[in-house]
């Protein structure tokens, strides 16, 4: 059987387990699961989000006996409503976990009756009668469960709730905790005894607010979240919380899809309540604090030694990056520091709808626990050549079809590779049980991983800026040079003056420090020869006097064609050198080069004009023009084919 798990932001603890136990499932019954995931989604960025989404409209629906979807872990700027309409078209049983979703099968945390029990805890156990609430995102109907299980318990207990001062208007996010404090604290009659919050997220931004302001928890009011994500237990007061078996929704939510297959009539209800536990921890007061301080201090020093060695993976992995200059160097770099986590077996990169590259094992019929640092089983990397093929990915087949065999009966992970909403390709990445020294594997993805695929996206995004570039240098180039000679045109003549005397600043001004001499040049005898021996032998002519000016040419010196036989040149004398010595070469270069010619000769008239400023250089064109035509006569009276 095949299954596809739809989910959000993979790094976050709920995401982790879900991706975890799911994954455990799949392997333990045989079962084929494609996962289509996104890594650090923001909160704020609307074109990176419609970049991370792409990701999962990759594959064919039909592909799958039975599709599962965490709705919602996707509500920023509303994936899940985009991914809810997409999911229509399946064939097979979608369900939603955790989240109630019209014409899905639900399985669902019985949420208001355990947000019932925990209110009642601080009511009853803890004489609470001021009580404030945080819901989360009305977009989703847990949100309502769970106010409708405080509102139970508080009216059970005979206490008003004034809904204006009394609940706040969260959206499930850690991004709004300093708001949630000043809601609470600016209420008429002050802090509240205690705040239950719709999750653990919005519990923990709360009390790091209210920490800033100087409130403490739980001497100062109480805080209880919901979700017992990690760190809730890391946090500091341990948050008290409620608990949902992971394993026993992933199990429900499978156990609907085997028997739709079976038999879709077995089916009786669209909807399953997994039920909760409370966690009675010290943000509440019921937590030993000696066991507290013990506690806190041993995962601490493990949270500050991880976090300390992501940054650095971090920061060696963007120096590592900002040398790319070739997208199979940033592929080979991603498949590389992939690999060697250890905690994956084949990873396949796939770059605008073919693939790429990937890591491949040969394990030789041995199982991953066999697998260890210490043998050759690192994974080759390699980039698969052009020649290989059946390398198009389609929807039927999303890493070719040449592949797809390879992921029959794993759990294979599709990851976006994107910069905003520009979609370069993704990432499949295949999930062992155990790491290469046979030890569970915990957490399959971190911060590194985020870090990893942003970096990627960006070197890509970079890669294509600075291809463009090229493109544009080369239309630059095209714009200013003349393409027969490959002296510079009018344009870029008249540019390259420019910047003679206008220099940037810190730079030498060559105006400055030089004689500016223009001069005009025309090509002699080219008219006897286009109309006696065609223009392809005129434009040898004139190619042969582009030569002569780059040969006489000095540095920072620069000619152009002005026209069809019509030259400039720029020449930079020192204040002892004379102006004629320019002219004098170029002649003796023509001489040299046109003697080579058998069926005809050529030569040139060069007119001179010193041009002492900017505002000049009109006026020193027009002398030197003059200067050109004086030099022509000259010529056309010696030879009167000139």
């Amino acid at each position: 059987m095949k299954l596809a798990l739809f989910t959000g932001d993979s790094i976050q603890s709920y995401e982790s387990g879900l991706i975890k136990e799911i994954s455990r499932e799949a392997k333990e019954k045989g079962y084929q699961l494609d996962i289509f995931a996104n890594c650090c989604v923001p909160s704020g960025d609307y074109l990176h989000i419609e970049g991370l989404k792409k990701v999962f409209y990759l594959t064919n629906l039909s592909n799958y006996d039975g599709i599962i979807t965490a709705d919602d872990t996707l509500h920023n700027y509303e994936m899940n409503k985009d991914l809810r309409k997409y999911l229509k078209k399946a064939k097979c049983p979608v369900v939603c976990i955790r989240n109630s979703v019209d014409g899905c099968f639900n399985i669902i945390f019985d949420d208001r009756h355990e947000i019932y029990n925990m209110t009642r805890h601080i009511i009853h156990d803890h004489g609470c009668r001021d009580i404030g609430f945080v819901t989360g995102t009305f977009d989703l109907d847990d949100t309502t469960n769970r106010l409708s299980g405080f509102m139970d318990a508080m009216l059970e207990a005979g206490l008003i709730i004034n809904e204006e001062e009394d609940i706040f208007h969260g959206n499930y996010w850690s991004n709004q905790g300093d708001e949630t404090a000043e809601f609470f604290q600016n209420r008429a009659k002050g802090m509240p005894e205690a705040i239950i919050c719709s999750n653990d997220y919005m519990a923990i931004a709360l009390i790091d607010s209210l920490k800033k302001k100087g409130i403490k928890c739980p001497e100062d009011v109480i805080v209880t979240g919901l979700d017992n994500i990690p760190e809730s237990n890391e946090n500091i007061p341990m948050l008290t919380t409620i608990d949902f078996d992971i394993k026993e929704m992933v199990s429900a939510a499978i156990d609907v899809i085997e028997n739709y297959n079976k038999n879709p009539e077995s089916i009786t209800t669209t909807k399953k309540l997994i039920p909760g536990r409370c966690i009675y921890r010290s943000s509440c007061g019921c937590m030993n604090i000696n066991d507290v301080l013990v506690q806190n201090y041993e995962m601490m020093r493990d949270i500050i030694t991880e976090e300390f060695s992501n940054a650095i993976q971090c920061v060696n992995m963007n120096m590592d990056f900002g040398s790319v200059l070739d997208t199979e160097e940033c592929i080979l770099r991603a498949l590389q520091l992939l690999r060697n986590t250890g905690r994956y077996g084949h990873i396949y990169a796939v770059l605008k709808n073919r693939l790429y590259a990937e890591v491949t094992y040969d394990y030789n019929n041995q199982k991953d626990s066999q697998i260890s640092s210490s043998t050759s089983y690192q994974g080759k990397v390699r980039l698969i050549p052009d020649t290989e093929e059946g390398l198009d990915v389609t929807k039927d087949y999303p890493i070719s079809k040449s592949r797809n065999d390879e992921l029959s009966g794993k759990t294979n992970v599709f990851y976006p590779i994107n910069c905003q909403d520009e979609l370069y390709g993704y990432f499949v990445i295949q999930l062992k049980d155990t790491d290469n020294n046979g030890k569970e594997i915990e957490r399959y993805f971190d911060v590194v991983t985020a870090q990893l695929l942003i970096v990627v996206g960006n070197t890509l995004k970079k890669l294509e800026l600075l291809s463009l570039q090229g493109e544009l240098e080369d239309i630059k180039k095209l714009y200013q040079q003349d393409p027969l000679t490959g002296l510079y045109n009018r344009r870029g003549f008249e540019n390259s003056l420019r910047h003679l005397y206008q220099s940037e600043e810190g730079d030498v001004n060559l105006a400055d420090e030089y004689r500016v001499i223009i001069s005009s040049i025309d090509v002699d005898g080219l008219k006897y020869i286009n109309d006696n021996f065609g223009h392809y032998e005129g434009d040898r002519a004139i190619k042969a006097v582009a030569e002569c000016l780059q040969e006489v040419l000095k540095e920072n010196e620069f000619a152009a064609r002005i026209g069809g036989d019509e030259f400039s040149a720029t020449i930079l004398l020192t204040h002892g050198e004379k102006k004629n010595t320019f002219r004098d070469k170029l002649y003796a270069a023509v001489k040299q080069k046109a003697s080579r010619f058998t069926k005809y000769t050529f030569g040139v008239s060069v007119g001179l004009a010193e041009v002492k400023s900017y505002r000049m250089i009109l006026e020193g064109m027009k002398e030197a023009d003059e200067d050109m035509y004086k030099q022509k006569r000259l010529h056309h009276e010696q030879n009167p084919n000139f």
